[in-house]
């Protein structure tokens, strides 16, 4: 089934329903992930899942249906594994499950030579736009403060990238989409290294236990260790802990409330999918 879905001549019955489906639904939570504290209603998050769900029944295609189905039980996995590391959100979850339902692979429209999963190129275009958003957010934000501490042994990571960017750029498969991806990803890593512990001072706040809400999570770099240890300080905060917690001595523990929302980028990772897919398999 697999190679039939990815290199056969198949196409989603339904795919311009599909396509608004989609990016109404994404648009919605990415509304809510902005402008009301990356808070989306439950509602909305399971209203977008099972209408994604029904739209792929109404389009029934026995192999496109399974894949989807498949995928997003994958996705599901993944997410919730790093839902649990503190570093995507519930709501993530459930609004990449639903994309993959509603679009398991790229529109016809788009021109790929292959029936590449419409989410990979979502998720590298959305990357990229995320990476140059450090880049310039957090670069301006370093400039105007008085002090900083970067870690400059970090900087020797420029020397296997420009090793990297020699040998590529006089290879028989170089690419400058590749190339100007590649390097905008691998600077702004670079760029978190040297600055990370600055960075991660910008995105938290201290929070008294009473003040912690579920899905906070706590910047475990910058507390101190034996009190980490001492009450068994979790990345994710849950009810049950906030209730644990209360119980204890403890009176502030170090917050991450500035994290850039996430859907707001997966929107935009979708319409530059939509648009330069195709690009992505030009060597």
């Amino acid at each position: 089934m697999l190679e039939d879905v990815l290199f056969g001549n198949l196409s989603m019955p339904g795919e311009l329903i599909r396509v608004v489906v989609a990016f109404l639904g994404v648009a919605v939570t990415a509304y809510y992930d902005l402008f009301n504290k990356k808070n989306v209603p439950n509602n909305i998050l399971y209203g977008f899942l099972a209408i994604a769900f029904l739209v792929n029944l109404i389009f029934f295609q026995s192999d496109i249906f399974w894949f989807s189905i498949a995928l997003s039980v994958l996705f599901g996995i993944i997410g919730f594994v790093f839902y649990r590391a503190g570093q995507l959100g519930a709501a993530d979850i459930f609004v990449i499950s639903s994309i993959v339902l509603l679009l398991p692979l790229h529109p016809s429209f788009v021109g790929l030579s292959f029936n590449l999963p419409f989410i990979f190129s979502t998720f590298i275009f959305s990357g990229v736009v995320f990476a140059l958003f450090i880049l310039l957010s957090f670069g301006w934000k370093l400039y105007k403060m008085e002090e900083v501490k970067p870690k400059l042994m970090y900087a020797l990571l420029f020397i296997p990238y420009l090793l990297f960017a020699y040998v590529y750029m006089n290879s028989f498969l170089f690419s400058a989409v590749y190339f100007a991806l590649i390097s905008v990803l691998l600077f702004a890593t670079i760029f978190f290294l040297i600055f990370k512990d600055d960075i991660n001072k910008m995105l938290c706040e201290e929070r008294t236990i009473p003040e912690l809400e579920p899905e906070d999570v706590l910047a475990l770099e910058l507390m101190n260790k034996d009190m980490i240890d001492r009450y068994k300080l979790p990345r994710l905060i849950t009810q049950k802990e906030i209730e644990r917690l209360q119980k204890t001595k403890l009176e502030k523990v170090s917050v991450y409330t500035n994290l850039p929302p996430f859907l707001p980028f997966l929107l935009i990772g979708m319409i530059l999918s939509l648009v330069f897919a195709r690009s992505l398999l030009l060597f």
